[in-house]
Formats: C-alpha cells, sequence, structure tokens
C-alpha cells in the first residue's frame, strides 16, 4: 500500500464523475417538483439557468484553487492555505461524520426506493435495501479508479439516454400548440416561499460538482481538464434538467399529481404507458449507482489530505499502489452510512448534511479571496472576472443555509452540533504533534489516462 496518486483522468472521465454524481436521485423527481409548484415555464426554466449560472461560478473558483494546489482533498486543501489547519480540520470532520456518509446515506435511500418501485418491494425493505446497495457500489469502488471511471462513464451515458428517449418522445407525441401546466390557484405572482423552495430544490438537484476537486492529483493537465470539465459538466447538467422539464410541462399539462413520486409515473404512463413506470424506476436507479460510485471514489481522498498532515490515521488511508483505492477509509465512510439509513428518512438525511457541506464548499471557495494570486503562473488557471464569480457564488451559499435552515431546523441543529463538537477535538490534535505524511514528489507525474 502506498500514498502515491496517479495522473489518470482525463476530460472524459472528469465530465462523466460530474455528470454521475450530481445526476442522482433528484434526476426526475427535482424538476417534476419544480414544474408542479412554479408550473409556469417561464420560472422553470429560469430558475434553472440561475442556478446553471451560480453554479459556474462556483465551479471557475474550484477550478482556480484546483489548478493552484492540485492536491488530493479539495476544500480541504484550500481551506489549509488559506485559513489554517484547525478550519481544515473542521472541514474534515464534517467530511468524515456528517457530509461523507450523509450524502452517501441519501443516495442508498433514493437508489432503496426505486428498485422497490421497479420490482414491487415493500416499504419496510428500504432500510435493507439501502444497506446492500452502499455495500454493492464500495466493492466496486475498492476495485480501483480505473474501474470507477468506467461505472462512471456507462452510467453517465445510460442516463443521457433515456433523457434523450424521453424527449425524443415528447417531441414525437406532442401537440405544438399545448399549454404547460400551471398549480392549481396559480396567479400572477408566486411566493417566495415557493421561489426558495425551488431553488433549495435546484441546488440539490446540482449538488457534487464540486467533489472533482478532490480528484485534482489524480487529473491529467488540471490547468486544461478542470475548467472543462467544471463548466462544460455543469452546462450539460442544465441542458439536461431544463429539457427534462419542458418535457414534463409539455406532457402533463393540466394534470400534476399531488406528489413528485407520482408526477414522475404519470409521465411514464402518458408516453409510453403504464408499463414505463418501470422504465423511468430503472433509470433513475442507473442514476443513484453512478452518484454512489462518483461519492464513494472521492471521498478518501479528503482524508488522505488530513494524514499528510498528521490529522488522521494514516493506516486507513493506504492506497492500492495498482487500484489506486484506500479499502479502510472506504469501508469507515460505509459503516458511517449504514447507521445514518437506519436512524433517518430521506428528507431527515438531506436536512443533515445539506446546511454544514454547502457552508463549508462557500467558505473553501472563499479561499480565493484570500490568498494572493500570482501573475504569471503557468500551471494555475485563473477564474475570468474576479472577484465577481465568487461573490455571487457566496451569495447563492448564504441564501441556500438560510432556506435549509428554516425548512429543516432539527436537522440542521444536529449537524452543526457534530461539525461544533470537531474543535474542542481539534485542539487536543493539532496541539500534539504528529508525524505527518508529505504528499509524494512523483504524485503529479503524469500517468495512464483513464480517458
Amino acid at each position: 500500500m502506498s500514498t502515491v496518486l496517479l495522473r489518470r483522468l482525463g476530460i472524459w472521465a472528469a465530465v462523466a464523475m460530474i455528470v454521475a454524481e450530481v445526476m442522482g436521485v433528484g434526476i426526475f423527481l427535482t424538476p417534476a417538483g419544480m414544474v408542479r409548484t412554479l408550473g409556469s415555464p417561464t420560472l422553470v426554466l429560469g430558475v434553472w439557468a440561475v442556478m446553471g449560472l451560480l453554479s459556474v461560478a462556483g465551479a471557475l473558483c474550484y477550478a482556480e484553487l484546483g489548478t493552484r494546489f492540485p492536491e488530493a482533498g479539495g476544500g480541504f486543501v484550500f481551506l489549509r492555505e488559506a485559513f489554517g489547519k484547525r478550519t481544515a480540520f473542521l472541514y474534515g470532520w464534517m467530511s468524515l461524520l456528517v457530509m461523507d456518509p450523509g450524502l452517501t446515506a441519501a443516495l442508498g435511500v433514493g437508489l432503496a426506493q426505486y428498485l422497490l418501485a421497479l420490482f414491487g418491494g415493500p416499504a419496510s425493505l428500504v432500510p435493507a435495501v439501502a444497506i446492500a446497495g452502499i455495500l454493492v457500489a464500495s466493492a466496486i469502488t475498492m476495485l480501483g479508479v480505473e474501474s470507477s471511471a468506467r461505472v462512471l462513464r456507462w452510467t453517465a451515458a445510460a442516463k443521457l439516454g433515456v433523457i434523450a428517449l424521453l424527449v425524443i418522445a415528447v417531441l414525437l407525441r406532442g401537440e405544438p400548440n399545448a399549454q404547460a401546466t400551471t398549480p392549481a390557484g396559480a396567479g400572477a405572482i408566486v411566493s417566495a416561499q415557493v421561489i426558495g423552495g425551488a431553488l433549495m430544490g435546484a441546488f440539490f438537484a446540482f449538488g457534487g460538482w464540486w467533489d472533482l476537486g478532490k480528484m485534482s492529483e489524480e487529473i491529467v493537465e488540471p490547468r486544461r481538464t478542470l475548467p472543462v470539465a467544471l463548466v462544460g459538466g455543469i452546462a450539460l447538467v442544465t441542458v439536461v434538467y431544463a429539457g427534462l422539464s419542458v418535457a414534463f410541462m409539455h406532457v402533463l399539462r393540466g394534470r400534476a399529481p399531488a406528489t413528485d413520486d407520482a408526477f414522475v409515473v404519470a409521465l411514464g404512463a402518458a408516453l409510453f404507458g403504464t408499463s414505463a413506470a418501470k422504465l423511468l424506476a430503472a433509470a433513475v436507479v442507473i442514476a443513484v449507482a453512478g452518484s454512489l460510485a462518483a461519492v464513494l471514489l472521492g471521498a478518501p481522498r479528503v482524508y488522505l489530505a488530513m494524514a499528510r498532515v498528521g490529522l488522521f490515521p494514516q493506516r486507513l488511508v493506504r492506497f492500492h499502489p495498482r487500484r489506486q483505492s484506500a479499502p479502510l477509509a472506504t469501508l469507515v465512510q460505509v459503516a458511517l452510512a449504514c447507521v445514518l439509513v437506519t436512524l433517518g428518512t430521506f428528507d431527515q438525511i438531506l436536512g443533515y448534511f445539506i446546511p454544514m457541506a454547502v457552508f463549508f464548499l462557500g467558505l473553501s471557495a472563499a479561499a480565493i479571496l484570500v490568498m494572493p494570486r500570482e501573475r504569471g503562473a503557468p500551471s494555475a488557471f485563473r477564474a475570468p472576472w474576479h472577484p465577481l464569480p465568487i461573490v455571487v457564488f457566496l451569495l447563492l451559499v448564504l441564501l441556500i443555509v438560510a432556506l435549509f435552515a428554516v425548512a429543516r431546523p432539527v436537522q440542521t441543529l444536529i449537524g452543526a452540533a457534530v461539525v461544533a463538537l470537531g474543535l474542542p477535538v481539534s485542539w487536543i490534535i493539532i496541539r500534539q504533534p504528529r508525524p505527518s505524511l508529505a504528499p509524494p514528489a512523483t504524485s503529479a507525474s503524469s500517468g495512464q489516462s483513464t480517458r
């Protein structure tokens, strides 16, 4: 075992990772829910456009930081360089106990719900099926980065193929003068609460693009690959979500079901007949499986970055020299995720990890404001229109954290309390000198590219 990470991820593998992780359990539910609550095509497409632009603003900052510090760990490295070890430790603590297991558990529950819908199983089996799905995904991850990259590419292609099929079916079936669905009682003014809910859902649907920053040490030519993959991946996802929303509005005009699940089933029935509900359930299963693989692949890189500065047990982040996987670190994440699956529902798990994850996402991106930008650095990408992208992105982060805190106060407080516990722990760990595991000089060397 070693801590050497090889540069194997090319542009297509990086884009596939973004598509695979972002387009997960919310691929159908978020557009469906947005159409059901907003109703107006202009508002729906406007929300997607705004969220896409704001995500691109954050991605530009992460692309610059990732090329300036092309090390495993992403946000942990950026916080360490800008604000010091203690702040970085809190991010790592949050990743280990809140974000990574929370996201893994949420995806596992989403996968279980659609698997049971696909095969007609009872809802009581959701925890068991979720845990089984997480274990299978972790086994694939531990086979190595090349195996994971293949899964990411296949699942991304499958998602885009199913969505293309749906859009083509809408175009072939559609009536050009049809009016879109409007929610019952909708008037000229949509309440701020409805808009806030739509923004919160849209942010969740875009969540995960920043995890590519954790893989900076394994990306071929990061100065070229990171900006293209981040911006291109987000643009692709924006187009996909907007297209799905248009399809929903076009097909289900005047017949908006009361729930998101019913909305998806109604779409399939309207296009292909009642049997199509299984087709869409299978598509969501593929989408979530790809997201699980992406999350489990990226998470151990943060723990590796912590171990390199003596903040995490080194034996847990020993990577296989050929497979480039860290089995022990992956198993820690899987164990914590399985505990969360048994303790909470899908919505409760979201409320537990999203507010803290978003807060630290904004803080790590804000590192670009603290550290001086070196002029003429040939290996670093420079975000255009600085500091406008980071200012815009931080405003979005504050809005999303506030919305979640109001909508799910109990779960938000629990997540915040877990993160706060990391502060006294940080004084114990950082006060005592520990042997560090510096990034090896060979980690930046080029290797086989998984494209």
